[in-house]
C-alpha cells in the first residue's frame, strides 16, 4: 500500500466539530475524519496553523497522535494580525513551538 503525507490539513475548522455557518449540524467527528485517513494509507498529517489561536489548537491537537504535526505561523488571508505587531507576533509564536533534538 502506498503511504501519502498531507501538507496542509485545515483539521482545526469547526466543520470538524460539527459547527457550519456557527450552527452545530452534526457530533464531533475529527476522531472518524482521522481514522478513514489512516485506514486510506496517510502515514503522517501536517495541521496548518495560520494565526497564533489556530497555531495553539494545530499544536495541541498535534499533541495527541504522534502521526499528527503541525505548522504554526501566519497565514496571507490573516496578514493584518501580523501586521498589526509583528514583534510580539513573532514573540506568541515563538512561545508556542516546542524545539525539538534529533541524535544520531
Amino acid at each position: 500500500m502506498k503511504r501519502f503525507i498531507d501538507i496542509g490539513a485545515n483539521l482545526t475548522d469547526s466543520m470538524y466539530a460539527g459547527i457550519y455557518n456557527n450552527s452545530i449540524k452534526h457530533q464531533n467527528d475529527l476522531v472518524n475524519v482521522l481514522e478513514r485517513s489512516w485506514k486510506a494509507g496517510l502515514e503522517k498529517i501536517i495541521i496548518t496553523g495560520g494565526s497564533l489561536s489556530e497555531s495553539q489548537k494545530a499544536l495541541d491537537l498535534a499533541k495527541t497522535d504522534d502521526r499528527l504535526f503541525s505548522t504554526v505561523g501566519c497565514h496571507p488571508t490573516r496578514c493584518k494580525e501580523f501586521e498589526e505587531n509583528s514583534s510580539q507576533y513573532l514573540e506568541n509564536l515563538k512561545d508556542l513551538i516546542k524545539i525539538v533534538t534529533v541524535r544520531l
